[in-house]
């Protein structure tokens, strides 16, 4: 008969119920003869561990601090219950070490419910060891996806192949509901943390589902020689229908690479809706070979946004969006809110495009990002924005409200004969050089000399774009952020009166809804003028004033008179205060809180002709009050 039901916390981050639970203890002191099922009865070694069939919810705690040699083994006999994990853990005081010399550390075969938490695991050293330091690998056929597996807050150093890997290799079948988090991985030298399936050009469906990867570092991933392929790599997520990478952090990686293409630092491949959003990716090296990226939306991706991102001082491109030869279709994607600084030392620059033969690209809009590019010794063609002229089947892209800043004579915009893009709302500045964007085998001195060629800068008849100098209050600085949130970045942000604020385009009129909030957390309005860059992006942003006088301040509220169901816009509101709108009976019909925003959009969709009360009030709840008329 089931027995009691056990509440068992696990380093803080999680807690569940367990049926049948059994805690087993590995201490240096133990001894193998004993039960096992306390710390003054614990067992002594991993070769114990692996000669048990493990049932599910069972609990193996390692001595903190001490360190135990061999590799963890299981299959499918050990756990196999989603709903109820096997977990392996330290108990006492720091994390065990599991030293598993020149074999794995750990390995899970064709099973699930399984975590791996609070853990070292170390191999002999990255040059002695030639195989994986924790792989979950699935060979059942029939699309089997096995389910909950958690990585949890653990070290994986020297290991000759894959730090953390997440492998399949028949048809659809692999894994669901994994989450890698806290993770650091370091002195590796193939990749550091991959996922991976089978794939084709013909096949259909992925292999994996709802991958997560957070708050992980990856850095000294050396790569080596290899013909066929590039080694290096910091973070890898492939054949995944929906996933995330977030908040981590690759750098350093991929020195020994020779291969040409790849390696880079956060990068994902034959996905489809994925997330890459809050990293830092820089000195991400490409060896002798090529790439050395910091970002990547590689062969095969679709409907995936790359967001909040700072790349800096890579040898390959910042953000990558390439297709390799006869990948699968590469379409609908969107990179915005992003940083690149001074990222294509050997190769590439901020933004890069490229596709394949055999292969196609459709679909992808740039727009809100900040590039700050400097030339290069090393790489005579980098720039802001470049198309490297291989196979052009490249169409729909669409760049719009970015900021391209150059120095030194790096050009602005380099887009091959045989390839177009779409550009508008974009601002251009050439630091010590003269303007100079190369479009279809023309160089361009003057932002009006592209427009009236190419319609580029154009909406129907109206020219769009800005040439000048935007103002940030710090810009080429390299600064590393991690392990603070890529949103504490203090470069990049407009100074007051910069010539990028108000001055894009309201992203409505291509039906893009740009999202929640821009590179620093400030919210973005889907329906406002929107500022250049990822600085304000959508709420117009008024730096250096702080507070609100209401008393002196000039409110203006306009259209006024408005259509129901057309937005009403404030200007010349400074936060913090509050908004609230109030019939003529005194029912509260709308309210918001901490507007950010000078110019800030009231929706009235839900809002019945007539007259209303606009009440504005401080947090020293000084009021300003206005009429507003819908019709």
């Amino acid at each position: 008969m089931k027995k009691t039901v056990l509440f068992f916390l696990l380093a803080s981050l999680f807690s569940f119920t367990r049926l049948n639970a059994i805690t087993y203890y590995i201490s240096s002191t133990g001894n193998d003869a004993n039960t096992g099922t306390s710390p003054s009865q614990a067992w002594k070694s991993i070769s114990k561990i692996n000669s048990q069939t493990l049932p599910p919810g069972t609990i193996i705690l390692f001595e903190g601090g001490s360190m135990f040699y061999g590799s963890i083994y299981l299959d499918q006999n050990d756990g196999n219950n989603a709903l109820n994990p096997v977990v392996f853990s330290s108990f006492g005081s720091g994390k065990a070490i599991i030293s598993s010399g020149s074999a794995m550390g750990f390995y899970a075969q064709n099973t699930q419910g399984i975590t791996l938490s609070n853990l070292i695991i170390e191999g002999s050293g990255a040059a002695t060891n030639p195989t994986d330091g924790v792989m979950f690998y699935n060979s059942l056929a029939n699309n089997t996806r096995l389910s909950n597996i958690n990585v949890l807050n653990i070290e994986v150093r020297n290991y000759g192949k894959t730090g953390i890997t997440i492998a399949s290799s028949v048809g659809n079948s692999g894994y669901k509901n994994v989450l890698i988090e806290g993770v650091l991985v370091h002195h590796i030298k193939t990749n550091g943390i991959t996922t991976s399936g089978y794939t084709s050009k013909s096949h259909v469906g992925w292999s994996h589902q709802n991958v997560t990867i957070r708050n992980a570092e990856v850095h000294s991933v050396s790569g080596y020689s290899d013909p066929g392929t590039h080694r290096g790599s910091g973070i890898i997520m492939g054949q995944v229908d929906g996933g995330i990478i977030e908040k981590s952090a690759a750098h350093h990686n991929g020195a020994a690479n020779t291969h040409c293409g790849g390696p880079g630092g956060i990068w994902t491949w034959d996905s489809n809706n994925i997330i890459i959003q809050s990293n830092e990716s820089y000195k991400n090296s490409s060896g002798t070979g090529c790439d050395g990226l910091g970002f990547d939306l590689d062969g095969g991706v679709t409907n995936s946004i790359m967001q909040y991102n700072y790349s800096h001082d890579n040898d390959g491109a910042g953000y990558l969006l390439g297709q390799y030869e006869n990948a699968r279709t590469w379409s609908n994607n969107i990179v915005r809110y992003n940083i690149s600084e001074n990222d294509g030392i050997t190769n590439g620059g901020g933004f890069t495009l490229f596709n394949g033969p055999g292969s196609s690209m459709s679909g992808l809009k740039i727009y809100n990002n900040t590039v700050h590019q400097s030339p290069s010794p090393t790489n005579a063609n980098v720039g802001a924005f470049t198309i490297i002229d291989w196979a052009k089947n490249i169409s729909g892209v669409e760049v719009y409200n970015n900021i391209f800043q150059t120095t030194g004579g790096a050009s602005l915009v380099d887009v091959p004969v045989g390839y177009s893009a779409f550009f508008a709302g974009n601002l251009y500045w050439s630091s010590g050089a003269a303007f100079k964007i190369k479009y279809q085998g023309t160089t361009y001195g003057s932002i009006t000399a592209w427009q009236n060629a190419t319609n580029n800068e154009k909406i129907n008849s109206l020219a769009t774009g800005v040439v000048s100098n935007p103002n940030f209050n710090a810009s080429g600085n390299a600064t590393v952020m991690y392990p603070n949130q890529t949103y504490q970045l203090n470069a990049y942000k407009l100074q007051s009166g910069s010539p990028a604020i108000h001055t894009g385009i309201n992203l409505a009129i291509y039906s893009i809804n740009p999202g929640t909030r821009d590179f620093f957390g400030n919210p973005v309005s889907s329906s406002a003028v929107s500022n250049i860059g990822a600085y304000g992006a959508g709420n117009n942003i008024v730096t250096g004033i702080d507070g609100l006088s209401l008393k002196n301040e000039e409110v203006v509220l306009y259209p006024n008179p408005v259509r129901s169901g057309d937005p009403i816009f404030l200007k010349g509101i400074v936060l913090p205060y509050s908004a609230e709108i109030i019939s003529i009976t005194g029912q509260l019909v709308w309210r918001k809180e901490l507007i950010e925003t000078e110019r800030f959009p009231i929706p009235t969709g839900n809002l019945a002709a007539g007259p209303y009360i606009l009440l504005l009030k401080d947090g020293n709840n000084q009021k300003k009050t206005n009429k507003v008329i819908i019709q």
